[in-house]
C-alpha cells in the first residue's frame, strides 16, 4: 500500500489537473470561443468535460481523509471519527475541505448539466481552483502578510490555470481551421487565444515571483533542500513553456497566411509539448507543495 503522503500528493495532482481541465473549459466557451465554434467544440469535448468535474469533486472528498492519514501516521486514521472530526471542525484545514467540497459539488453538477459553460460556470470553476491557495505555505504567515500571499497565489493559480487550461482546448480549435463554415471563428478564437495568453503569461511569471519571495525571501539557490531543487526544476519548465508559446506565436502563427498546414502542424506540436510540460509542472507542485521549502 501506498504511503499517506504519497497518496496526499496524488489527490492534489488529480485534483489540480482536473479543475484546470474543467477552468480552461469554462474560460473557452465563455470567453474565447465564438458560439457556433464553442458549441462545435462541447459537442466533441464534453465527456472529457464532465469526467473531469466529477475527478475534482472526488478528490475534493478524499482530500480531508488523506490529511488525517497523514497527520495520524497512517491510513487506520483516515476512518478515525474523532480525529477527522476535529480536522474538518477546529482546524484551518477543515475550513479550506469544506469550502472546496462545495465549490466542487456545485462545479460537477452545473458541468455535467451544461459542459458548454458560460460566464458564470466560468467564475464557479475559477473559483474552485483558486481554493487550492487556502491550503499550503501561505498557512506559514500571520495578518496581512498571510491574506497578500493568498491572494497572489489564487492569481497565480488562475493566470497559470488559464494558460495551461486554454492549451488543452487549442487543438480542437486548430483542426477547425480550414473548415468552410468554422473557420472564421475558429480564427478568431486563436486571436483572442494569443492577445489574452500574453497577459496570462505575464502573470504567472510575475506572481510566482511574489510567492517564491513571500515563501523563501530569495531565490532558491540552495542545493541541499529538496524544494528548492523541485522548484528550481519548475521555473525551467515554465521558461520552457514561454519559449514555447513566443515561438508559436510571432515564428508559426504569422505563417498561417502562406504555409497553412505546415505552420498548424507545427503549431499542434508545440501546444502538445507545452501541455506535457505543464504536467510535470503540475506534477511537481503537488510534490513539493507539500515539503517544508527551508
Amino acid at each position: 500500500m501506498i504511503a499517506p503522503e504519497t497518496g496526499q500528493a496524488l489527490c492534489r495532482l488529480l485534483f489540480s489537473a482536473a479543475a484546470i481541465i474543467v477552468y480552461g473549459a469554462g474560460c473557452f466557451f465563455a470567453v474565447v470561443a465564438p458560439p457556433r465554434l464553442g458549441l462545435e467544440i462541447s459537442t466533441a469535448t464534453g465527456a472529457g468535460i464532465r469526467v473531469a468535474s466529477v475527478v475534482a469533486f472526488a478528490a475534493s472528498l478524499c482530500w480531508l481523509p488523506i490529511e488525517a492519514a497523514v497527520i495520524g501516521g497512517g491510513w487506520p486514521s483516515a476512518i478515525d471519527g474523532s480525529t477527522l472530526s476535529v480536522l474538518a471542525f477546529d482546524t484551518m484545514i477543515g475550513t479550506a475541505w469544506m469550502v472546496r467540497v462545495i465549490l466542487a459539488l456545485l462545479t460537477a453538477a452545473v458541468f455535467v448539466a451544461r459542459p458548454r459553460a458560460n460566464r458564470g460556470q466560468a467564475v464557479l470553476a475559477a473559483m474552485l481552483l483558486a481554493s487550492l491557495a487556502l491550503s499550503g505555505h501561505a498557512e506559514m504567515n500571520e495578518g496581512a502578510r498571510r491574506t497578500l500571499h493568498i491572494l497572489n497565489h489564487g492569481l497565480h493559480l488562475l493566470s497559470g490555470g488559464f494558460w495551461l487550461g486554454l492549451l488543452i482546448m487549442l487543438p480542437p480549435c486548430l483542426s477547425r481551421l480550414r473548415d468552410p463554415v468554422l473557420g472564421a471563428e475558429a480564427r478568431t478564437a486563436l486571436r483572442r487565444f494569443s492577445l489574452t495568453g500574453h497577459v496570462a503569461v505575464a502573470l504567472v511569471i510575475a506572481t510566482g515571483i511574489v510567492n517564491t519571495a513571500l515563501i523563501l525571501g530569495r531565490w532558491p539557490d540552495d542545493p541541499t533542500s529538496p524544494y528548492q531543487r523541485l522548484l528550481d526544476v519548475k521555473i525551467i519548465l515554465v521558461i520552457a513553456m514561454t519559449s514555447l508559446a513566443v515561438l508559436n506565436r510571432y515564428v508559426f502563427v504569422p505563417r498561417l497566411k502562406t504555409q497553412h498546414d505546415r505552420a498548424v502542424a507545427s503549431i499542434r506540436t508545440g501546444t502538445l509539448v507545452e501541455i506535457a510540460l505543464g504536467a510535470g509542472v503540475l506534477a511537481l507542485v503537488a510534490v513539493f507543495g507539500l515539503m517544508d521549502p527551508r
